[in-house]
């Protein structure tokens, strides 16, 4: 394409930067006024050796030289800086034809020739070309970087994929507030749907339990408080809690820092701290019935309460002093218990579902439930052959017990929770307080619940057969009540609930 309109040289020409090597002076004069219209920047030299000194100092984006100089003619000039820069364009201006001098220009690539006398069409024609030629390759350099860099992207890609996968514990990485990856271990712990809410970044919907204590979403990450940084996750199979760690990574030349959140189950950890809890309690409780044997104990409300022993000791002591006379214990059914005395679980969960998502630490320490329906057994056999109120507080120590290693199982807080009430209320009955009436009738029914109770744990932990995980807990909890309703001097408080117990 012949170009002659200096403005549109200029358009491609304009951010070159030139070297102009040329020892006669009239012809360098006449040459610099169009270079200085043509290029941006032009620098001078009047020899090759001058010249090649200069290719040393910066950059250039074109050289345009003379042949026949002193010093260093323009040809020997241009083989030092082909050692150099195999691909900077050369234009070489000359008055000779000579067929060495060509041969040797064809062996050094010689991109462009001038003859002389210029003319400056014929070199406004070599600039186009030779600023064509520049753009070009620029082009084609972009191009290949950018192909490399998706390569390096793809490469990038399958790295962070190959290491999330290989690790064990679920992650998900977001770049700019966007799911960039996540790994099978995350896509085991959610279902389908709740992983296109986190691949469309909503809030409402992420299925992280809202609990107290426990994050609601990944956004509330705390950096200040790492340990308080706990998801719960409830499923059919079981609940599990994970602490997440979050992390900044670069992934290839983004400007915008990844972040990754690793997801480590904690879930056997918080059983631990459970049971360790519990037995805690135990300790306390048996030291103070030792103690206090034959007084009358403050109750504690329901839940337990967050009380220190030394505490709990004060405010029972302080109650024994004020009345040394026994009190038959009254009940009265609260918000709570009828609650959970209605409550049924929608979702079933076959008990080798649930096994199946134990972890077997876990399984190992429900092992001292065996132990326990022995000693129930026991007890249950010696207070048929002689009723006391002694034996009735030993049962209430097996219940306690029973009730701590239930509550290591998360799912399973109801269970645990009446029987840990049932627990308490016998422990507060006084001697006097029970007539054999009443005694019978208790008796018969803890009976019926350590049958209950053993038959549930042999259908949920050894046989795993049973159909559904949460079978016993209404129906346990409704003889709990009937217990408490007995044990009760006002039995005019049955009322409604009354109705509630036929059901069971």
């Amino acid at each position: 394409m012949i170009v002659n309109d200096i403005v549109k040289i200029k358009e491609l020409t304009k951010e070159l930067i030139i070297l102009y090597v040329e020892d006669e002076e009239d012809i360098r004069h006449q040459m610099l006024g169009l270079l200085r219209i043509l290029f941006k920047e032009v620098y001078i030299a009047r020899d090759g050796l001058e010249g090649l000194e200069m290719f040393h100092k910066r950059l250039y984006d074109l050289i345009i030289t003379d042949i026949q100089m002193p010093n260093m003619n323009g040809l020997d000039m241009i083989e030092h800086i082909r050692m150099n820069n195999s691909t900077i364009p050369i234009i070489i201006t000359t008055a000779f034809s000579d067929q060495d001098y060509f041969i040797r220009s064809i062996d050094l690539k010689i991109d462009k020739y001038l003859l002389k006398p210029i003319e400056e069409r014929r070199a406004k024609q070599v600039f186009s070309d030779i600023a064509w030629m520049i753009n070009d390759r620029k082009k084609a350099k972009e191009y290949e970087i950018q192909q490399l860099q998706e390569k390096i992207n793809r490469l990038s890609e399958r790295i962070i994929a190959q290491i999330t996968e290989s690790y064990l514990s679920p992650c998900i990485i977001y770049t700019d507030n966007t799911v960039r990856y996540f790994n099978n271990p995350f896509c085991a712990i959610f279902d389908a749907t709740e992983l296109q809410r986190f691949l469309k970044g909503e809030e409402e919907g992420i299925p992280f339990d809202k609990r107290e204590g426990f994050m609601g979403s990944l956004e509330e990450y705390d950096t200040t408080e790492p340990a308080k940084n706990c998801i719960s996750v409830s499923k059919r199979q079981g609940r599990k809690i994970y602490r997440i760690i979050r992390r900044e990574i670069h992934i290839d030349n983004e400007a915008e820092q990844s972040l990754i959140y690793f997801f480590n189950d904690i879930t056997l950890e918080e059983y631990q701290k459970i049971k360790i809890r519990s037995y805690s309690e135990i300790l306390e409780e048996l030291v103070i019935q030792n103690r206090y044997r034959g007084k009358t104990l403050t109750p504690l409300p329901r839940p337990l309460r967050e009380t220190s022993a030394k505490e709990y000791v004060e405010e029972s002591r302080a109650a024994a002093t004020a009345s040394e006379e026994p009190v038959k214990a009254k009940l009265k059914i609260d918000d709570e218990e009828n609650r959970l005395l209605r409550r049924s679980h929608v979702n079933k969960t076959t008990a080798s579902e649930y096994i199946a998502e134990l972890d077997y630490e876990i399984l190992q320490e429900l092992q001292e439930l065996d132990e326990l329906d022995n000693d129930f057994k026991e007890s249950i056999f010696s207070l048929s052959e002689e009723a006391s109120i002694d034996g009735l507080r030993q049962m209430s120590v097996q219940l306690e017990t029973y009730a701590h290693e239930i509550s290591m199982l998360f799912e399973f807080e109801d269970l645990a929770y009446a029987i840990r009430s049932l627990a308490k209320l016998i422990a507060q009955i006084e001697e006097g307080g029970v007539d054999s009436k009443q005694m019978k009738k208790v008796i018969l029914l803890l009976s019926g619940i350590q049958s209950d109770l053993g038959e549930w744990r042999r259908l949920l932990f050894v046989s795993q057969s049973a159909l559904d995980i949460h079978y016993l807990d209404s129906s346990l909890f409704s003889t709990c009540l009937q217990i408490e309703l007995i044990l009760s001097d006002d039995s005019n408080e049955i009322d409604s609930t009354e109705e509630d117990l036929i059901l069971f």
